[in-house]
């Protein structure tokens, strides 16, 4: 025990000769620092968590470590060698088809049919958490175009444009909208999803749904002959396109063309012929068969009709002007009917009216009468009445009465222009009477010391003369006063008169 002691205690120092400190500051300059044994065990184990991590862990995360030696390998590994990286998905034979076994980067599109000018949903799935990823929308025949280290031109043609950023998510998911181009380029586009800085890439089909251009007015009410602005587009450029209301064949009522976009700006229309309520403007482009419809709300026509004068006779006109009719349509009149052959047709202008058309009233009517005014087109429908008035003539002889085989001829006025007038005389009451005599009016009606006629001899107190308008049917009546002679008068018995054919009307 004592022994040990002294060799724990510490020597007592002596003093010591200058030869031999020099001697001992050289082996303490030469010395180790002493490590502990615990030193000794920590570095051992960090050294093999480094080599075992180094080796499995990291390179199945897709981290290199050049220079670590694989176990078993016997020592470093050249810095030259293939790093490893993550396995992908195997592909796999699912129902004939090879498909991806997952993990890849996906996105769908909704909708995924879309019109121009629409909203389109992107959702893309598959990303790195908390990546930045670029979209893009450009030819579906185009490459993608855009990395981590540059972006496609937006001016080049063709070329892919960017159209919105997103971040992935926790499961490296996200959510994009953007809006779709107004003008019509091809027929399919496709939209490309790149993560930045990776080359993790997810791409989409948009297709441009065909046949379905739009059309847009500005005014959603009306009646036909109002003019409204129409604004088309997502038509072929420069196609030729037709516009019709409430139908889509039969002649256009106007011929548009499309600018090179597809597209026509505001155009003045006016309201077309259709049925009242509920119809559409419809636009079909003659190249494409695309077609675009707005609904428009067709209003009442409300037609009216001014006639003068609303009295007359046979042979006299009536004129009448008419207003809310269909621009450029015809209106048919008629007589008395809504229906059947029309007297005549009258073209309304481009604000539905007309003016100056007239009838020539024939001797057959009598009466009250009416007119009935329907658009050809539109079938607007107004009437007005008219009455036509009996000729009401007016006759004299030379004399108003004398004795037998008194020579008289006739005055007359108020017959009908130009027509024959026939001269009846009854010598007393009750009798038939006999044509005696013929003659025309001019064309105010009138006629002067006309005829001719001799009072019999065997007359006796009066002779009723007759005059018969042969074309208006209307009469006067002379009564001839015939004095007593005071005996036989020897006057030839006249012989029957013969009508002269130009006479006969």
């Amino acid at each position: 025990m004592q022994t040990l002691k002294r060799r724990l205690a510490p020597a007592k120092r002596r003093p010591a000769s200058a030869g031999t400190a020099g001697k001992r500051r050289s082996r303490k300059r030469l010395s180790r620092p002493k490590i502990s044994g615990r030193r000794i065990l920590v570095a051992a184990v960090a050294v093999f968590l480094l080599f075992s991590v180094g080796r499995s862990v990291l390179p199945a995360l897709g981290i290199e470590t050049p220079g670590l030696p694989s176990f078993g390998g016997g020592g470093d590994t050249p810095t030259d060698a293939p790093t490893t990286k993550a396995p992908k998905a195997p592909t796999v034979d699912l129902n004939g088809v090879m498909v991806h076994g997952g993990g890849e980067p996906m996105i769908t599109l909704n909708p995924g049919l879309v019109r121009l000018g629409g909203s389109v949903t992107v959702n893309g799935s598959g990303f790195d958490q908390g990546s930045v990823v670029e979209v893009y929308l450009g030819p579906s025949a185009a490459a993608a175009q855009p990395s981590g280290k540059s972006k496609p031109s937006k001016a080049a043609a063709g070329k892919p444009v960017q159209v919105g950023t997103a971040k992935a998510g926790k499961y490296g998911i996200f959510t994009l909208n953007f809006p779709f181009p107004t003008k019509m380029t091809t027929p399919v586009l496709e939209v490309t999803a790149q993560a930045r800085g990776s080359d993790k890439v997810a791409k989409a089909d948009a297709a441009v749904a065909q046949g379905a251009g739009q059309a847009a007015l500005s005014a959603v009410v009306g009646k036909p002959g109002d003019v409204i602005n129409l604004t088309v587009k997502g038509f072929s450029p420069g196609e030729e396109l037709q516009v019709f209301w409430g139908r889509i064949n039969g002649d256009p009522a106007l011929t548009l063309k499309a600018d090179e976009d597809g597209s026509v700006g505001k155009t003045p229309i006016k309201v077309g012929v259709t049925a009242v309520g509920t119809t559409s403007l419809v636009v079909v482009g003659k190249t494409s068969g695309a077609a675009a419809s707005a609904p428009f709300q067709v209003l009442r026509l409300y037609p009216s009709i001014k006639l003068a004068p609303y009295a007359v006779k046979a042979t006299q006109s009536i004129t009448f002007s008419g207003a809310g009719f269909a621009p450029g349509e015809r209106v048919l009149v008629r007589l008395n009917s809504a229906g059947g052959q029309p007297v005549m047709a009258v073209a309304t202008d481009g604000a539905g009216g007309f003016k100056g058309a007239g009838l020539t009233m024939p001797y057959q009517l009598k009466g009250a009468q009416s007119l009935v005014f329907v658009g050809e087109q539109s079938r607007a429908a107004t009437s007005t009445g008219f009455t036509i008035l009996p000729y009401t003539p007016q006759a004299r002889t030379n004399a108003y009465g004398g004795l037998p085989g008194t020579v008289v001829n006739f005055y007359a006025t108020q017959f009908a222009p130009n027509e024959a007038v026939h001269v009846y005389a009854k010598t007393s009451k009750g009798a038939k009477g006999d044509l005696v005599s013929a003659f025309r009016v001019d064309k105010k009606g009138t006629a002067r010391a006309v005829g001719q006629y001799t009072i019999p001899g065997n007359t006796e107190n009066s002779v009723i003369f007759e005059l018969r308008g042969q074309l208006s049917g209307s009469t006067a009546t002379v009564n001839f006063k015939v004095d007593g002679s005071g005996g036989p008068v020897d006057i030839p018995t006249p012989k029957p008169y013969v009508l002269p054919k130009d006479l006969e009307k």
